[in-house]
């Protein structure tokens, strides 16, 4: 290359160029071609990013668009086939429908015609139909078989087909009770794992059952006092209804006392009825609990599976008698006398003192209280009865306390209290009471402010009573020629000869059962204990306090023992013209099972006179 025309370097010539006022730009040696850029890039700006940036995103952005076009397409083709395609199928395009009544009377076969219809362009796979039948639904071939559901496998249903099924049941319910029958039928499609239920359900309303019970019980109980109630068991059948059977629950703290239906443990066998028959069944018993206590007694009715059995196999019907406990307005104690723990034991042929207490228990004044006493029972002596502060009605054996005989009844304060007091005499040992019981029945009358503000009538009822000890009885005899043992020696006796004689001691419970029954006397020095014994229980002698004992262990009500042992008599020449003792006076003790008392009873002692043999005079006892 030739060297340049001048000799300036080429910092001077540049120089030159960008100070020239208006010099025409010099194209440098080397210039860049005429489409280069004409600009040098600022500073902050980066030539690679803005050579490779924008190129970059508008990639993605034309990725992420196709991609999300494709996924719309295939939702919207997958819709298609799934709604509009050849091979879709609906819960929706399955229709049920169900004809039947919409009431029965309980007991009563219910037909349910169901017609399942698959609408779809595709058949139902495997599909199951299933109805569930309330609680207590029966077969309508066999009542005794529970019927909870019907299932049935429909196997497969073509598109535009109908499958329809009749089922029969026996539906039972309270009066007016609203059912709902649940149905569902389960199915599959071709080509899907998927399962799909069709539910609907059935409406059905109970409009009477075959038998009905209702209970007629107090809404307010005062504990432990009489609580009568009943229930009765109607038949609303038009045909006979074998082995009806009511089964009660009781509540806690309720004792049965009796029934005018005998009780099967907690049911009661009624037998047949016939249409529009009805039984009654009274109760009568007491209730324990503690005041504002909630209880409740349920009857429940049907029949059982034979005549012998007391066990509800259909149940028609339950009814529940709700009571609240509450505490008498007139509360009353009494002591018999002077025992007032309710355990007093009276005897036979004795005056008792009974006193009657009365508190009101009310937070308001009770006016005109009347307070009747009648006295009952076999031990009584009713001509006996008398009272100070009340009157005895003879005919109804009743004594009335009220404002006429005790002015302070005419109004009690709230919290006042007040006694009135009677007596009486029991009948005698030998009367023979048939029922060792005397029994104290209270009825309470008088006027309150009821909650509204108005006086209302408030009565109150209770039972006492006392027990009177049956006493027992204790007989003794002596045998010679008699008894069952050989006696020997002279009769009549003599001195210095043994002559042996049978004593037979004959016990008896007079009324109530005994329990542990003994007989003890002591024999004088000049009689000696053979040992011979016979009859029931067993005897022992003690040497050392010469006492023999007959333990003749447990009598029933009424009933009697007999025990004998033979001793032997050794008279003595200071015995002439005497009959000799041969025991001390014999005592009988013994528990009373009854009244929860010991018991005694005495007898004579025995002597060489001995009636019981046959040819016996006077003149064969004393000692000759």
């Amino acid at each position: 290359m030739p060297p340049p025309s001048d000799d300036r370097s080429s910092l001077e010539a540049a120089r030159e160029r960008l100070y020239a006022p208006s010099a025409p730009a010099a194209v440098p040696e080397h210039a860049a071609p005429d489409n280069a850029p004409h600009a040098l890039p600022h500073a902050w700006e980066n030539p690679v990013m803005k050579k490779t940036l924008h190129p970059h995103i508008r990639l993605a952005g034309l990725f992420f668009s196709g991609a999300l076009l494709f996924f719309l397409v295939a939702l919207g083709v997958a819709a298609y086939f799934l709604y509009f395609g050849g091979n879709s199928v609906s819960v929706n395009n399955v229709d049920v429908q169900m004809q039947g009544p919409t009431s029965i009377a309980g007991g009563d076969t219910m037909p349910l015609s169901l017609a399942i219809t698959n609408k779809n362009p595709t058949a139902l796979q495997n599909a199951q139909l299933e109805v569930d039948f309330p609680p207590g639904t029966r077969s309508a071939d066999n009542l005794l078989q529970d019927y909870p559901r019907y299932t049935e496998n429909l196997g497969t249903v073509a598109p535009g087909t109908t499958v329809t099924r009749t089922i029969r049941a026996v539906i039972f319910g309270a009066e007016g009770q609203q059912l709902t029958i649940p149905v569902s039928v389960t199915f599959g499609a071709q080509g899907s794992n998927a399962t799909f239920v069709k539910k609907t359900s059935y409406a059905l309303a109970i409009s009477s059952a075959p038998l009905s019970v209702s209970v007629n019980a107090p809404m307010e109980a005062v504990s432990g006092q009489p609580l009568p109630l009943s229930f009765t068991v109607r038949s609303n059948a038009s045909s006979p209804i074998e082995n009806v059977v009511a089964s009660m629950t009781l509540p806690f703290g309720y004792t049965l006392a009796s029934s005018s239906v005998p009780v099967s443990g907690s049911s009661f066998m009624l037998g047949t009825l016939a249409p529009g028959e009805s039984r009654t069944v009274e109760l009568a018993g007491t209730l324990v609990a503690t005041d504002g206590a909630a209880r409740a007694f349920n009857v429940s009715v049907g029949t059982a599976s034979a005549p012998s059995s007391s066990a509800i196999a259909i149940s028609y019907m339950t009814q529940s008698a709700p009571i609240t406990v509450a505490a008498p307005f007139i509360e009353t104690t009494y002591a018999v006398n002077g025992d007032s723990s309710g355990n007093a034991v009276v005897a036979p042929g004795s005056t008792v003192v009974v006193s009657l207490n009365y508190l009101n228990t009310l937070a308001t004044a009770v006016t005109n209280a009347s307070i009747s006493v009648q006295i009952s029972g076999d031990a009584v002596d009713y001509n006996s009865v008398k009272s100070t502060t009340g009157f005895y009605q003879s005919t109804t054996h009743t004594i009335t306390f009220d404002s006429g005989t005790s002015p302070a009844l005419s109004s009690l304060s709230p919290g006042a209290s007040g006694a009135g007091s009677f007596t009486f005499n029991t009948v005698p040992a030998s009367a023979g009471a048939k029922v060792p019981l005397i029994t104290f029945t209270t009825s309470i009358s008088g006027t309150r402010v009821g909650q509204a503000n108005v006086p209302e009538q408030v009565t109150a009822s209770s039972v006492a009573s006392t027990k009177v000890v049956a006493m027992p009885s204790l007989a003794e005899a002596t045998l010679h020629a008699n008894g069952p043992f050989k006696n020997t020696g002279p009769i009549p006796p003599a001195p210095g000869t043994a002559t042996t004689y049978t004593i037979e001691w004959r016990a008896a419970a007079s009324g109530t059962a005994l329990a542990g029954a003994s007989v003890s006397a002591t024999l004088p020095s000049y009689v000696t204990y053979t040992g011979q014994t016979s009859g029931a229980g067993s005897f022992s002698y003690d040497p050392n306090t010469r006492m023999v004992t007959w333990t003749a262990g447990d009598l029933t009500e009424g009933g009697t023992t007999v025990g004998d042992f033979q001793v032997s008599l050794l008279p003595s020449t200071s015995q002439k013209g005497s009959a000799p003792a041969l025991t001390s006076p014999a005592t009988l003790s013994a528990f009373d099972r009854y009244t929860q008392t010991n018991v005694t009873a005495t007898a004579d002692p025995a002597t060489t006179e001995t009636p019981g043999d046959p040819g016996y005079t006077a003149t064969k006892a004393p000692v000759q």
